[in-house]
């Protein structure tokens, strides 16, 4: 299983735009191996059979490697607040009250306009979504893990992943449109391997470098891609797919 966090500097940078960018990507897509060097057989469809699989390319036997396996997601919301919001004793909380629930019926991931329905729609195979206090974390996230199948690979979307696993690739958005900074994105930067400062066309240069000063400011030191999901035209949107491909083929 390989794993793709999607993390984010704050509310409403737009973790799910680029988690669901991701899955539309890497879902159509098909990846092997030629002497060592990944191809890109973009768009065609390939089954495996018995035995091994390959493909044929202008003369060239390719193995496929592990990027044609399903890809699923996971979204992982932390509840602060624990059992009583109110933090009284009022007697009014449920006793039934969880810890942590992992949410897999389609009646709750598939509700139209929810951050879970965008990722299946994006190409996600499965979607989890797993609510947790935080003082349980890892725990739940351990369960919710174990709801995928192995040979799944998984984009997960939520700064919590990394505060209690590693991950094969870690991202972090930022926008131009959101200064604020949260304390738990700012511990998660030794862990980054790349910012994606996720744009739209009314952003300007100005605001996009305003941007990636703060981040630098912070100490981020790791490559930055201006990314687009909604335009392919003047942004690093291949790039940014290339790094998480080439990552992926390293690991």
């Amino acid at each position: 299983m390989k794993t793709i966090v999607v993390a984010g500097t704050a509310s409403r940078v737009g973790k799910t735009t680029v988690a669901s960018y991701i899955l539309r990507m890497l879902s159509n897509r098909t990846f092997s191996f030629n002497k060592g060097k990944i191809v890109d057989t973009k768009y065609r469809r390939i089954f495996q059979h018995a035995g091994n699989t390959s493909c044929e390319t202008k003369g060239n036997s390719l193995d496929l490697c592990h990027y044609n396996r399903l890809w699923s997601a996971l979204k992982i919301t932390i509840r602060h607040e624990g059992s009583c919001p109110r933090h009284t004793e009022c007697d009014t909380c449920d006793d039934g009250y969880e810890p942590f629930k992992i949410l897999t019926s389609d009646d709750i991931i598939r509700e139209k306009g929810k951050d879970t329905d965008r990722l299946s729609t994006a190409g996600a195979c499965k979607v989890v979504w797993l609510q947790s206090d935080s003082d349980v974390e890892k725990i739940s996230i351990e369960a919710a893990l174990a709801c995928f199948d192995k040979e799944h690979n998984l984009v997960i979307e939520g700064n919590s992943f990394l505060r209690v696993h590693d991950a094969n690739v870690a991202v972090l958005v930022a926008s131009p449109s959101v200064e604020r900074i949260k304390r738990s994105a700012e511990l998660l930067l030794n862990k980054i391997d790349f910012v994606v400062i996720n744009v739209h066309k009314r952003h300007t240069p100005e605001e996009i470098e305003e941007c990636k000063e703060r981040m630098i400011a912070l100490g981020c030191d790791v490559p930055f891609y201006v990314v687009n999901p909604c335009s392919e035209e003047d942004y690093s949107n291949q790039s940014f797919i290339d790094r998480i491909q080439d990552i992926l083929s390293k690991s």
